[in-house]
């Protein structure tokens, strides 16, 4: 109990000097990230608040001088791929996926064949049960505990602005976005751009009701929580009402699941020319909102969240994935892993000269698992996007 209790003193007193020391952007950084637009890059024009407001300038000013100065991810070959087409997403609530095969898992095994194959998925343990999940899930920032309420309870109850969401970002790019999932949070899903549909009491009953809903002459994302006991034969079902009302071609679907707690996680996602694409660098559900709105055509600034886009190339790929919702947790990159109450990086062979190279990328991964964090909750806490774009 003393080495663990000594070890997070350490992580804490390392990330108040870096925090004391770290300089404000120079004029050349901040000329360089406002041009990220003009390279690629997945970023908009913002109305800067400047700090002007009396109460909490400081905080803004800093919140401004850290997202401002991080690197976006840039767009690819797939951005808009999907632009008009409509999205199902489900997340699999306490369901370990099996690994997919077409005799024992057909409906499971199309997802993997005619979509994404992602190797290394892991599922963090947010502190926070499903608020933490689907938080991370429909927004790309990491799930905080802000004033003693989980993430998602403080976005219902504030009406929190988050532009870059999921709904929110879809809804703006033209989108109906609609979640079936009961009378769980409705105000959080509100709050996150999604109409809140009254849910059947079968799970097919209410995907046949939303691929049946009135045409709005718009593209639609419907989003699901499945109690993750059936998921097989829900994808079955969806399978089936898809080529019956003839949308299997101009649907992508994507499956987000997980067992209890923190471990291996798994995501699918089965959408027109995605067949055979693999992504081999860890990932989590952190990560399936920006990736979900760069292949939607829907703009969004990068730079704003904590997960990124999976299918993008560059520096910003080899991020650490966060394994718990604390600033001083594990996580693990393409270069290894790191654990946290030991203070010990397994690297993965070959990837460092020596030991100085291994110990200067570890601080600087942990450096950027306490911002996300950190910068995370602030974002909520101040509700920053209504002060900066005046909502």
């Amino acid at each position: 109990m003393r080495r663990v209790f000594l070890a997070i003193l350490l992580a804490v007193l390392t990330a108040l000097v870096a925090a004391r020391t770290r300089e404000a952007p120079s004029e050349e950084t901040a000329a360089m990230a406002a041009r990220w637009d003009e390279s690629g890059y997945n970023v908009l024009e913002l109305k800067r608040s400047g700090g002007t407001a009396t109460a909490g300038s400081a905080r803004i000013r800093e919140l401004e001088s850290y997202f401002y100065s991080c690197t976006p991810t840039a767009k690819t070959p797939c951005t808009g791929l999907l632009r008009g087409k409509d999205l199902i997403l489900l997340l699999a609530e306490n369901w370990t996926a099996p690994d997919p095969t077409p005799e024992q898992t057909p409906a499971l095994w199309r997802m993997l064949a005619e979509g994404v194959r992602f190797q290394s998925v892991y599922a963090p343990d947010w502190f926070q049960g499903m608020d933490g999940r689907e938080f991370a899930l429909l927004t790309g920032l990491a799930p905080t505990a802000v004033q003693e309420s989980t993430s998602l309870a403080w976005v219902g109850q504030q009406g929190t602005y988050l532009p870059f969401s999921l709904g929110v970002g879809l809804g703006a790019a033209g989108y109906d976005c609609r979640a079936y999932t009961g009378d769980a949070r409705p105000e959080a899903y509100q709050a996150l751009g999604f109409a809140v549909q009254q849910r059947p009491a079968s799970e097919g009953d209410a995907l046949a009701q939303a691929l049946s809903a009135p045409e709005t002459g718009r593209p639609w994302a419907a989003y699901f929580v499945l109690s993750g006991q059936d998921v097989e034969q829900t994808l079955a079902q969806l399978w089936q009402l898809l080529e019956q009302t003839g949308r299997q071609d101009s649907t992508a679907v994507c499956l987000a699941a997980a067992g209890d707690g923190a471990g291996r996680g798994a995501l699918f996602l089965r959408a027109p020319g995605l067949a055979g694409t693999e992504v081999a660098a860890p990932c989590s559900e952190l990560d399936v909102t920006p990736t979900l709105l760069d292949l939607f055509g829907a703009p969004y600034d990068a730079r704003f969240l904590s997960g990124r886009d999976v299918l993008a190339d560059g520096p910003e790929v080899d991020v650490p994935v966060s394994l718990a919702g604390s600033a001083y947790c594990d996580w693990v990159t393409a270069a290894g892993r790191y654990h946290a109450v030991e203070g010990v990086f397994s690297p993965t062979d070959g990837r460092f000269s020596g030991q100085s190279e291994a110990r200067r990328y570890v601080g600087r991964m942990r450096q950027v698992v306490y911002d996300r964090y950190s910068y995370a909750r602030q974002l909520l806490e101040c509700n920053y996007f209504q002060l900066a774009m005046g909502r």
